[in-house]
């Protein structure tokens, strides 16, 4: 729209504005505008995979009428934008028919499609109402229907039609961190491969001992952790593909950083600075553990580079408002056993105290994690409650869904159960409870319910189907535990009436909320298996000196290995041995490169040459291995653990979570165990069956051993009676 001034006083206008203007362009500089830009980008992004939740392998749906149901994890309170399901398929066709696919969130359909061809992609971007949570999740279900017969009766007898539903599923959103108000929701929204911050490569004892307490507590909620220690001068770094803002490219503690050299030297604390302001991972991290070393290396650095802003009034200025925003290096020390939400860089970060540790771990733990409802807490005491039934927690709990769902042909019912929700106070899961109801259908044939852990099949049964409560219990077995465990209830019905004159039609379940998974005592009986429940208690974490001293990298180790034990990191002593020294063990250990006092061991480590011994001679014995470590059982002082040694100077880290549930001996890889060694008897291993007591252990041996005894008795009255007689007729003859 044109002005309806006159020109002169058009101009007269644009020079008072400009005059106006002029000093506020005077006070700005490109540094400063660049600063304040980064202070106000609070958005953080968050992307979880169906593998991240413990489904390794692709979810295969076939059949009539096919289900799966997974439970995403979200924060209860926060407000979440931007929520997709990138919801990764593909599918395979070899017959005629209607083929479809029906994808719901809770409970809503969301997307619907119908398949044509032979193969192809079934992915799908789904934008998603975050505004529903239950639980803390979100419910993604998957429908997959075929109807190939000419005829009801023939529809079952389709098995050609499949839906592989990618591990690689994923679940997006994004938050602003100035929302995030709460320890409970920070600890949920960290990221599926978290950093943890120590102050450097040596670190105190103290330090060390929070710093893997806290790494076993994230790796057992589904976080696989990365240790790192805050950067200093001279480290190399990558910054290839780095975008750092034009305002700040050309001043000194950023122009190198711009450069995206893939070996860059850093050359000062003012660089490091730099490094923080840029919200670089190199600088910040996801957990910290906050010491005095740690605290003063961060002021140091952006003392550093605020030195060098000083000649930029307007930077200085932006940059004094940036830092009285980094609440995770405020001044004086954190309290003792404390937990604190805080900021670094432009990420939020929970900062635990020197000596927190074994609390943290205490109360972000399912039971507790749900009542840090502030930003900071300092803890007393926080440990697992010891109820009265043996540990027992519901499914529910861990995210499985007490809503029924229609099931016409086949329904899956899942939940993912960390190890150490259940791992708690010297118990291991043990019993699986599962209580079900199922409304009764057009068929006269009962359907079937099958309770799988882990794709290990532990418990069926043909169910009445008349609406009430039915039980299914099971014995879990040592070898189906994994770090992350799936349970699945799958449903399966005949849906056709008798005379197939009526249409299919799906019928309610439901996996009722007291189903519950039970921990159980264990005596060791020389394998990982029975050592597990021991390793969840009070156990003696043992490491050397020169583990302190090289932090980031020993850190790793003791993590990974104290997860696949089943260590607990709440009430674990933790034991710095003296170099050089044999330690003599208390309680049940784990021995990570420390000579144990007493110890028999049959494996023999001499920098890359292995030999396991036998009885008589050498299992094995080869030199050249590398990048690999063993871990055995022991006992030294009548104290059951585990030795942990590596193979060669370089010991590969191990990329994917385990548990060692196998034999009493195992080699480790980057992949995890890639041999494992039995030398007892294997069947000793084998768990009583559910609602059986110890006693049901020696039925093995009471199996072969009463006829025995029985044919025994026999011949010892034969023998009496012989006796008897050859008595008897002497007697007479005299």
């Amino acid at each position: 729209m044109p002005s309806c001034l006159p020109r002169p006083q058009r101009l007269t206008r644009l020079v008072a504005l400009i005059s106006l203007a002029a000093p506020m362009m005077a006070l700005a500089s490109p540094a400063g505008d660049a600063l304040q830009r980064l202070q106000g980008d609070t958005w953080v992004n968050r992307s979880f995979s169906l593998s991240d939740l413990g489904f390794g392998d692709d979810v295969l749906l076939s059949g009539f009428d096919s289900r799966q149901e997974f439970y995403l994890p979200v924060p209860q309170m926060l407000k979440l934008a931007d929520a997709t399901v990138d919801f990764r398929a593909h599918y395979y066709k070899a017959e005629e028919g209607r083929t479809s696919m029906v994808l719901f969130v809770n409970g809503r359909p969301v997307h619907s499609r119908r398949i044509e061809v032979s193969e192809g992609d079934a992915s799908q971007v789904l934008k998603v109402d975050t505004s529903q949570r239950t639980n803390g999740f979100l419910r993604f279900r998957v429908n997959w229907q075929n109807n190939v017969g000419q005829r009801i009766c023939e529809v079952e007898r389709s098995t050609g039609n499949v839906l592989s539903v990618s591990a690689d599923t994923r679940f997006n959103y994004r938050f602003s961190s100035a929302a995030l108000t709460s320890l409970a929701d920070a600890w949920l929204t960290l990221p599926a491969h978290p950093t943890l911050m120590v102050a450097s490569r040596k670190v105190s004892k103290a330090s060390y001992d929070t710093a893997w307490r806290l790494g076993v507590a994230l790796e057992q909620a589904n976080r696989r952790v990365m240790v790192k220690s805050f950067p200093a001068p001279g480290e190399t770094i990558d910054t290839t593909g780095w975008q750092v803002p034009a305002g700040l490219a050309n001043l000194p503690a950023f122009s190198g950083l711009a450069q995206g050299n893939a070996k860059y030297v850093l050359k000062n604390a003012a660089e490091v600075g730099a490094l923080v302001v840029l919200g670089s991972s190199l600088a910040t991290g996801d957990i910290a553990v906050v010491d005095t070393a740690l605290q003063q290396e961060i002021a140091a650095a952006l003392d550093a580079l605020g030195a060098q802003l000083g000649g930029d009034a307007d930077a200085a200025r932006s940059f004094a408002s940036w830092r009285s925003l980094q609440t995770a290096v405020a001044a004086g020390a954190l309290p003792s056993h404390s937990i604190r939400l805080a900021t670094l860089g432009a990420r939020p970060v929970i900062v635990v105290s020197e000596d927190g540790g074994a609390k943290a771990a205490g109360v972000f733990a399912d039971v507790w994690r749900s009542a840090m409802t502030t930003r900071e807490v300092t803890v007393a005491e926080a440990n697992a409650p010891d109820v009265l039934d043996r540990s027992a927690i519901r499914l529910t709990n861990l995210g499985g869904s007490d809503a029924s769902f229609d099931v016409l042909a086949r329904g899956d019912w899942t939940a993912t159960i960390p190890l150490g929700a259940v791992a708690v106070n010297g118990r291991m899961p043990s019993d699986l409870v599962v209580d079900v109801a199922a409304a009764p259908g057009a068929s006269s044939t009962r359907p079937v319910a099958s309770v799988f852990w882990n794709n290990v099949l532990l418990s069926a049964k043909r169910l009445q189907a008349d609406g009430r409560p039915e039980r299914l219990d099971a014995r879990i077995p040592g070898y189906a535990l994994g770090l992350r465990n799936v349970v699945r209830v799958s449903f399966q019905r005949q849906p056709y009436s008798n005379d197939c004159n009526e249409t299919p039609q799906a019928f309610p379940v439901n996996v009722l909320p007291t189903s519950y998974v039970r921990g159980g005592d264990s005596e060791p009986d020389g394998t990982f298996v029975g050592l597990l429940p021991l390793m969840s208690g009070t156990p003696q974490i043992i490491v050397p000196e020169a583990y302190l001293a090289d932090a980031p990298a020993s850190l790793m180790r003791v993590v990974r290995m104290a997860v696949a034990a089943g260590v607990t990191p709440i009430r674990a002593e933790f034991v710095v041995a003296v170099q050089g020294q044999a330690f003599t063990p208390s309680r049940p250990f784990l021995a990570m490169q420390v000579p144990v006092d007493g110890a028999s061991s049959k494996v023999v480590v001499k920098d890359a040459q292995l030999r396991i011994n036998g009885k008589n001679a050498p299992w094995i014995d080869v030199n050249g291995l590398a990048r690999l470590s063993t871990v055995e059982v022991t006992s030294a002082h009548a104290q059951p653990g585990l030795l942990w040694q590596p193979l060669g100077a370089q010991t590969a880290t191990q990329d994917k979570p385990f548990v060692l549930n196998r034999g009493d001996i195992a080699l480790i890889g980057a992949e995890g165990p890639v041999s494992w060694v039995d030398s007892s008897n294997p069947s000793a291993s084998q768990p009583p069956r559910a609602g059986e007591s110890a006693f049901y252990e020696w039925r093995r041996y009471l199996s072969w051993s009463v006829p025995l005894v029985s044919v025994a008795l026999l011949l010892l009255l034969l023998l009496v009676v012989w006796a008897y007689r050859i008595r008897r007729s002497r007697r007479k003859s005299s």
